[in-house]
């Protein structure tokens, strides 16, 4: 019922406004000295409490307006302006002049802000208004592809998401995702638990100087998240609504009914051989030549029953064979997969007078996935308050709730596949079967998605509150204490109606866990201007933190009398289990910046920050992370005389940053428990799990960056050129141990890893009219890493005799890392092609038979070894990124963008080359697979030899998707004064509708699992 109160409350308050607005409207334009209209002006009545903001056509809307009456037009990045009303009647044009600050925006750095003109690092920031318009649960969504080093992965489920990466990947143990920070501090909750609604700007800090003011968290970039704020003026109501509905990019289906069948006779031909193909064939439609009584007489024991002696043949069960016969068919994709429908309703309010502002939210999103039992369901809230209580303090709080259901079972796609057309969803009795054809290789995909129950809600509350007091000497001392608290349910039950249920007499699990954080930031900043000429800024931080978290896990079996009561009596069991698992750590920092500027013409920042860790080694909790920068605006230089270019800029850093993402207790030695019969009495004993490293110390990233920010033509071409070579030491790996030692391994500082890439952002302007408008963002990006050091075990380098003729630093093949080499290139046998029957001999001195995969032997000596015939051929991981975003507004009031996403250069291992496992016994995905009479040379035979050796089929993911197409409409303000209404937008948006690519899977972004597409019509109303 809450999914339509949403809707009410909207209404409720447009009719609030009606009521509260009732006088004679007066409407204005706000636009610049190209007649073209400005989002987001604030208009101010002088001497009243009224005021207004301009909205995506430039229009504002303002209530009993006498002549006389005087208009405060501001905004950033123009001169501000007062109108004076002469005819109260006629609508208002303000033109608003350019100044400075529209091409020097302000963006975040990181416990503080600065002019875009002043930065010296590699920032780039995000307007989150350009994706207002698109369905996005996760503000990754909204990433994808946009940014220049961003790597995201768009997520498959209802909830969205996926993986985000700044600049490729810098460790290989440690977690390579970036530090989020949020409204100003570090936050590490979970991402889908800010609404993408509430977000107002996003900052990512790219090189090793920008981020240095998070030192030992920052190795792997920022992610600077900056939600609304309320400002001075009038109650302002904002209410959006979107519905879409989801679906798949690309359907792979399993063989049918009839191709199930012919398979079936041609894999166990393959794989016996004893018999003639046409044994397996269909009585009823046998190969010219063959007469039953010839087919028949194969047998040593004939039937009167042909049909049956050909089921039986190829070994169908009973109820395969039953519904064969009955001509009843099961499509399974047909069950499991459907049209979801995606929901999403905001609402928010903000306002202020000059000593409070105040920013408030709510939000409820319900997802359908592509795959039946996928759902996603989540509140979430937000309250942004400002309070000036003298000149010198202000108080702000800032809480974000969040409640997420993650109670569903999804069914099981793999389980369809692997389910017979001829296999049924329910028994005779009407029970659900455990197995759709009495195989245990093949279980129900419903079988859990109907009686499994879950019960997986997730609480969140991220609450900041601060203080900001202004100090004699211009200084500034801003307190900001941070509470993360997180509530986790899983509870999940099993009955006797499924197997794992049956087997146990009833199955049951409670896990509660609790998340507590709290930390405490003390920052001093200091801002002094020296004469006209020097600019000076100052930043210093103390940091203390506190982590906890508390697992409670209770499980049992064998319920008694009945499992009616599901998790909620899991004492009903007699099989009882507990488990705890309480975690603690701690940390601190202290941070020094220095910002000085010279005629804004020269430009340096200087960072050093130390962080202490609870997690490293005794002799090694602490770390010292600096960083340093200079910016050269050449352009403000009297010598500069290049017409075309309006500002240019040439920048330069160096820092070492640290990844602190490991094991909170890696470097202790850990004890664990283990029960044994002594005697007659079960015991609890205990021993040592792990091995202890007292020398466990930070990994280091150490980066340096050159980049050019530049504005061309009378800056209607605007972008950025950054070059950047990364060198991470002291990485964090696992080290193998000898058996011997009683450990598999230990937590150890080793080896070292170096990335390099180059990003380049341009932005234009292309046409710029009073009713057309057309803008373009591009984005390129390339990334390499290579492992420059490992272990530091030597192993001797032999000539082509053998002779030892040096020593080199050894590889780890088992892990496949190699000196010199990325961490994700591909180490594999070379693919040839198929085993031809005209090959059957060549192919039996490799034990390989006609069908097989065809690999190549590099030495010819007709055996098939890694370390002879293994070569590198390609990476996992994109080796170019491209995005580009067109932008066209028409007709005034209607608006297309389009977002064109490239990813390049990279493989993946197909698994529909190497369908291997029981195939004599259930279904799987389609292929024109190799046969006798359909030979091919892409695709093998079915059941094909894929262990000796084994290797893998590498295909090119490379792709080119249409990834957003959004089409919008502006209602004319005009339309709207009769309803009291600001603005009102209408839109449709498309997500994923087009991908060209020769992955011949489910998707190359998300390789063997299913990617969805989108279309959602949302509007979005201002009162």
């Amino acid at each position: 019922m809450f999914v339509f109160k949403i809707p009410l409350l909207i209404v409720g308050f447009s009719m609030l406004g009606m009521a509260l607005y009732g006088q004679s409207p007066v409407s204005g334009l706000v636009i610049n000295e190209e007649d073209q209209p400005i989002v987001g002006v604030s208009i101010v009545v002088r001497n009243s409490s009224q005021s207004t903001v301009s909205d995506e056509s430039g229009m504002f809307l303002l209530n009993d307006l006498s002549e006389g009456s005087v208009l405060i037009c501001s905004h950033v990045g123009y001169q501000t302006k007062e109108v004076t009303v002469l005819n109260p009647k006629e609508k208002i044009t303000v033109v608003l002049m350019a100044t400075s600050e529209a091409l020097d925006e302000v963006v975040v750095v990181g416990y503080g802000t600065q002019r875009k003109t002043d930065l010296t690092g590699a920032i780039h920031r995000i307007d989150a208004s350009q994706f207002q318009r698109q369905s996005s649960t996760n503000v990754l969504e909204m990433l994808s592809g946009t940014v220049a080093g961003f790597s995201s992965n768009q997520g498959t489920s209802a909830q969205g998401g996926g993986s985000m990466e700044i600049r490729g990947q810098t460790s290989i143990k440690a977690s390579n995702d970036p530090l989020l920070v949020v409204d100003g501090v570090i936050y590490r909750g979970v991402i889908t638990d800010i609404n993408p609604s509430d977000i107002a700007t996003i900052d990512i800090l790219k090189d090793a100087s920008a981020a240095a003011v998070y030192g030992a968290q920052s190795a792997s970039g920022v992610l600077i998240i900056t939600t609304k704020r309320g400002t001075t003026g009038t109650p302002k109501v904002n209410a959006s609504t979107k519905l879409g509905v989801v679906s798949l990019t690309n359907m792979m289906r399993p063989f049918n009914a009839e191709e199930y069948l012919e398979n079936r006779g041609v894999d166990t031909y393959q794989t016996y051989g004893d018999k003639p193909l046409y044994y397996y064939s269909n009585p009823n439609d046998l190969p010219t030549g063959v007469s039953l009584e010839d087919w028949k007489n194969l047998d040593a024991t004939t039937s009167d029953d042909p049909v049956d002696m050909w089921l039986n043949r190829l070994r169908l069960t009973n109820t395969e064979k039953k519904n064969y016969l009955a001509g009843r068919t099961v499509d399974w994709f047909d069950m499991i997969f459907r049209n979801g429908l995606r929901q999403d309703y905001d609402l928010s309010i903000s306002g202020g007078t000059p000593q409070v502002s105040y920013f408030a939210s709510g939000g409820y999103t319900k997802n359908e996935g592509v795959i039946l039992g996928d759902n996603f369901n989540v509140f979430r809230s937000r309250i942004n308050l400002d309070i000036r209580a003298a000149s010198f303090l202000k108080f702000s709080v800032d809480a974000n709730y969040s409640n997420r259901n993650h109670g569903f079972t999804p069914v099981s796609i793999s389980n369809a596949i692997g389910a017979s057309p001829y296999g049924q969803v329910y028994a005779d009795d009407g029970t659900m079967e455990w197995y759709t054809h009495e195989d245990a290789t093949a279980p129900n995909p419903l079988i859990y998605y109907t009686y499994r129950e879950r019960l997986n809600p997730v609480q969140s509350l991220f609450a900041t509150i601060s203080a900001e007091l202004n100090l004699p000497f211009g200084i500034t001392y801003k307190p900001s204490f941070v509470s993360n608290q997180r509530w986790v349910k899983d509870y999940t039950f099993d009955p006797v109606e499924t197997p794992n249920g049956y087997n146990n007499g009833g199955s049951g699990s409670r896990s509660n866990t609790t998340y507590n954080e709290w930390m405490l930031d003390n920052l001093f900043s200091w801002n002094k201007t020296i004469g006209t000429d020097h600019q000076l800024t100052a930043t210093f931080l103390y940091n203390i933190e506190k982590n906890q978290s508390w697992n409670d896990v209770q499980s049992n079996t064998r319920f008694a009398p009945n499992d009616a009561l599901s998790f909620h009596a899991l004492q009903a069991g007699i099989n009882p289990s507990l488990n705890n698992n309480d975690s603690y750590s701690t940390g601190n920092a202290l941070m020094g910046r220095l910002n000085y500027g010279y005629k804004s013409r020269y430009l340096l920042t200087l960072t050093i920050r130390r962080d202490g860790y609870s997690a490293f080694g005794q002799d090694n909790p602490y770390a010292t992370f600096p960083s340093a920068a200079l910016a050269w605006r050449i352009s403000e230089e009297p010598f500069f005389k290049l017409e075309p270019v309006d500002e240019l800029k040439l920048r330069l850093s160096w820092g070492a940053n640290g990844n602190r993402s490991v094991g909170i207790y890696d470097a202790l030695a850990r004890l664990s428990t283990t029960q044994y019969i002594y005697g007659n009495e079960l015991v609890t004993g205990v021993y040592s799990s792990t091995m202890a490293n007292r020398h466990l110390r930070w990994e280091s990233t150490e980066a340096v960056n050159a980049g050019v920010d530049f504005e061309l033509l009378g800056r209607r071409l605007s972008g950025s050129l950054d070059g950047y070579v990364m060198k991470t030491t002291n990485l964090l790996i696992d080290r193998s141990l000898p058996s011997i030692i009683g450990y598999t391994n230990v937590a150890s500082n080793l080896g070292e890893l170096q990335n390099r890439g180059m990003e380049l952002t341009l932005n234009s302007r292309n046409i710029n009219r009073t009713n057309f408008s057309w803008s373009t963002a591009f984005n390129f990006s390339f990334n390499r890493n290579k492992i420059t050091h490992l272990y530091g075990d030597k192993v001797p380098v032999m000539d082509a005799n053998g002779a030892v003729i040096g020593e080199r630093e050894a590889d780890d093949v088992t892990n496949q890392w190699f000196i010199g080499r990325s961490i994700d290139q591909i180490w594999d046998y070379e693919r040839l092609g198929i085993w031809q029957l005209d090959e059957t001999d060549e192919a039996a001195i490799y034990g390989k038979k006609p069908g097989d995969v065809k690999l190549k032997d590099q030495n010819g000596d007709g055996v098939l070894t890694p370390m002879e015939d293994k070569i590198f051929q390609g990476n996992k991981k994109p080796l170019y990124n491209i995005g580009l975003r067109n932008d066209i507004r028409f007709l005034r009031d209607f608006e297309l963008s389009l977002f064109l996403r490239a990813d390049l250069g990279f493989f993946g291992n197909n698994p529909l080359y190497r369908e291997t496992q029981w195939i004599d016994r259930k279904n799987i995905l389609y292929a024109p697979y190799w046969t006798e009479n359909k030979p091919s040379n892409e695709y093998p035979k079915l059941d094909t030899e894929v262990s000796s050796p084994d290797y893998g089929v590498w295909k090119s993911r490379s792709f080119v998707r249409l990834q957003d197409v959004t089409l919008s409409y502006n209602v004319p303000t005009v339309l709207l004064n009769r309803y009291q209404l600001q603005g009102l937008n209408l839109f449709v948006n498309m997500r994923n509708y087009l991908t060209i690519t020769k992955w011949n899977h489910w998707d190359p972004e998300s390789q063997a699992t299913p990617m969805p597409k989108y279309i959602t019509v949302g509007l979005n109303a201002n009162l």
